[in-house]
């Protein structure tokens, strides 16, 4: 039986860290795992919530429903999102009749209470684009929607939000001792207003639907704590209210000394991982050449570039998973419960080791495979086409799957524009996060520009850097390097696994064996 595993991504960091999750996945590190994933977000146009959804589109029609093993896309992917659904009018003060507060001021005091916390311009900001850095509404506001979510679920107001957020909770209630984890900044507004919330308004909204299990005593919750990694300049007249990256430092200590004091975080999280960079180290995240975007407030132009600490977060995951499918999960709570990873950011590459610990070589091996799948795909002979068609494949090669496979590994890597040169997706903006110093493979490999010298890049031999790296040779005298590294995989794809010839679940099995025998992983 799958073992079942359940993520909450929140805000514009969350849904970055589920991308990543999401690769992972796609790499075949949750090998027999069902995964329950929500993307809970107030802007739901943010377009890192757009690019997740897409991404998970083509996921799903490759993976085709089923839990594998040894193989790529092997966990299968249950997709769930919830928002408040603000719209531009949507304010604090429309949504609490502020209005009304004030006109009965002198017999209620709830009016200055609320201008004790939100000055004119916070409680009268559109929430259509996030609660920008404003934690202590968020936080209000946030259970609020959950919960009223639950009520117009139980009398049957059901929009699609609302219906996927009660699938989730239903799944959720399916069992006990489930492990959830939670991604989310502590440095920007959703994120950091939602993390201590979350786990209680599910509870609430699970009551309020009628049912009786404890969310939170029959279940494990985990969290990372995203402190400041990524800055951005906002001109001034771009919105009276925004989050400005020059606080996201102090935000970050803030929530950190309330995280560490706070009783209800203290009982909920039997883990919080601690992750961040020096703010001499953050990155701009308005970077067009690698992967950024110049909006970065909300909305559809916000397209932050991936980064390797999204990568570590979705590894905190992975370590939170693990703890949890032991005999006696989190038997050392005391002792455990705030966990930091310490790295010299100097380092001249970030290696295997620094993601995934004791596992590091099942993470090489399975990132290794599906990046030279990448590679094999961007070129111009088209490997999976190839391979479909010479081995006879009853796979229609200009189906659906099909093409979601070549779509999804270019998002995944390298893509092309009109004129051949490479645009730079997830794994290489990764790389451009550090500015170039280093980060799992030969750096060779993101130090090119278009597709032609891209073919000249000897993957097989030169992928892998340090003392004895996995390699293997393409063989034959003519042809570009990129013919060769394609004959020599297609010809050990045919002695590979010749019985797995019928589907496209053997095509992705087969090809994951192939490149892992070249390089002798097995």
């Amino acid at each position: 039986m799958a073992k079942k595993v359940f993520l909450i991504g929140i805000g514009g960091t969350g849904m970055r860290c589920l991308e990543s999750f999401v690769h992972t996945c796609a790499m075949g590190m949750y090998d027999d795992t069902d995964v329950e994933l929500l993307a809970l977000d107030t802007d739901k146009d943010n377009g890192n919530f757009v690019r997740l959804r897409t991404l998970i589109e083509h996921y799903n029609k490759i993976n085709g429903g089923n839990s594998k093993q040894n193989t790529f896309f092997s966990a299968r992917i249950k997709y769930y999102e919830f928002s408040p659904g603000y719209t531009d009018s949507d304010s604090f003060a429309t949504l609490s009749n502020y209005a009304n507060l004030e006109t009965h001021r002198n017999d209620d005091p709830s009016a200055d209470l609320v201008d004790m916390f939100l000055a004119p311009d916070v409680r009268n900001m559109s929430l259509k684009e996030g609660y920008r850095a404003q934690t202590q509404m968020g936080s209000l506001l946030m259970y609020f929607a959950i919960e009223q979510a639950a009520y117009e679920a139980k009398e049957g107001k059901i929009s699609k939000g609302t219906n996927q957020l009660r699938d989730f909770l239903s799944s959720l209630n399916a069992g006990k001792n489930q492990p959830v984890f939670v991604f989310g900044s502590v440095f920007g507004g959703t994120g950091a207003s939602s993390i201590p919330i979350v786990p209680l308004a599910f509870d609430r909204a699970n009551k309020v639907l009628g049912n009786t299990n404890n969310i939170i005593g029959d279940n494990y919750f985990g969290s990372i704590v995203l402190t400041n990694y990524f800055k951005f300049d906002v001109k001034e007249n771009l919105r009276e209210v925004v989050a400005k990256s020059e606080n996201f430092a102090i935000n970050s200590q803030s929530a950190l000394m309330f995280y560490k004091e706070d009783a209800t975080i203290q009982t909920t999280y039997k883990r919080l991982y601690l992750l961040g960079r020096g703010s001499d180290e953050t990155r701009d995240v308005l970077d067009t050449a690698n992967g950024g975007s110049e909006g970065t407030v909300g909305g559809a132009g916000q397209k932050n570039p991936a980064d390797y600490i999204e990568l570590l977060a979705a590894f905190a995951a992975y370590n939170f998973f693990k703890e949890a499918s032991k005999e006696k999960p989190f038997a050392d709570d005391d002792k455990k419960r705030f966990l930091c990873l310490a790295h010299d950011y100097g380092t001249a590459k970030l290696d295997f080791r620094l993601f995934a610990q004791e596992d590091e070589e099942t993470f090489k091996k399975k990132i290794a495979a599906i990046t030279v799948a990448s590679l094999l795909d961007l070129d111009g002979t088209d490997f999976f086409y190839s391979v479909v068609n010479d081995y006879k494949y009853s796979v229609n090669v200009d189906g659906e799957q099909m093409s979601s496979l070549h779509k999804y590994l270019r998002l995944f890597n390298y893509d092309l524009d009109k004129d051949n040169n490479l645009i730079k997706g997830w794994l290489p903006q990764m790389n451009a996060g550090r500015g170039g110093a280093g980060i799992l493979f030969n750096s060779d490999l993101f130090n090119i520009d278009t597709k032609s010298r891209l073919d000249k890049f000897e993957y097989n031999e030169k992928l892998f850097v340090g003392d004895n790296p996995p390699k293997f040779k393409a063989g034959g005298w003519w042809g570009s390097t990129a013919s060769k590294i394609f004959n020599a995989v297609k010809k050990n794809f045919l002695e590979t696994n010749p019985t797995e010839n019928e589907s496209f679940d053997h095509l992705l099995s087969r090809t994951y064996s192939t490149i892992c025998k070249l390089y002798n992983f097995d």
